[in-house]
């Protein structure tokens, strides 16, 4: 499978992130993308763009999309249900909390910085394990119709 260059900086982008606290930074982490114009947004302000509403478990809001993939907010206050996608493959920073990822057959720890990737076809599902809501940065390739969503 062709991984679009725009993911593969994605991912070499985010890893740098992920190990980067062992140094001073010059400023905040950020996302910076080329989304049809610039969208430069520091990471601890994108739970912003997903607020859960009270007694709303779980909610996604697209920030921009290109040719290839959209970008997402993701907010879960308990567990998502297990499903898929056939047409899609997501990648994920974990921005706030900590859980468990379901991942095909496998069950991990996960938390602040995790970086995760299932392709399309695999049966995944987040648990929230914080006490708040955990948030996420998700980007599908290609971009989410909004359909594919396979529950198990």
């Amino acid at each position: 499978m062709k991984i679009h260059t725009s993911i593969a900086t994605f991912l070499l982008l985010a890893a740098l992130l992920a190990t980067a606290s062992d140094r001073p930074a010059p400023g905040p982490a950020m996302l910076d993308a080329a989304l049809g114009g610039r969208l430069s947004i520091p990471l601890r302000d994108l739970p912003e763009r997903a607020p859960l509403e009270p007694g709303e478990d779980f909610r996604v809001a697209e920030i921009g999309r290109d040719a290839h993939t959209s970008h997402h907010v993701v907010a879960i206050r308990d567990a998502e249900t297990p499903h898929r996608h056939d047409r899609h493959d997501l990648w994920v920073v974990i921005l706030r909390g900590h859980g468990t990822l379901r991942l095909g057959a496998d069950t991990r720890a996960v938390g602040e910085g995790s970086i995760l990737y299932m392709p399309r076809g695999m049966v995944h599902a987040f648990s929230n394990a914080s006490s708040e809501p955990a948030y996420a940065y998700a980007v599908y390739s290609p971009p989410f119709d909004g359909a594919d969503r396979i529950v198990e």
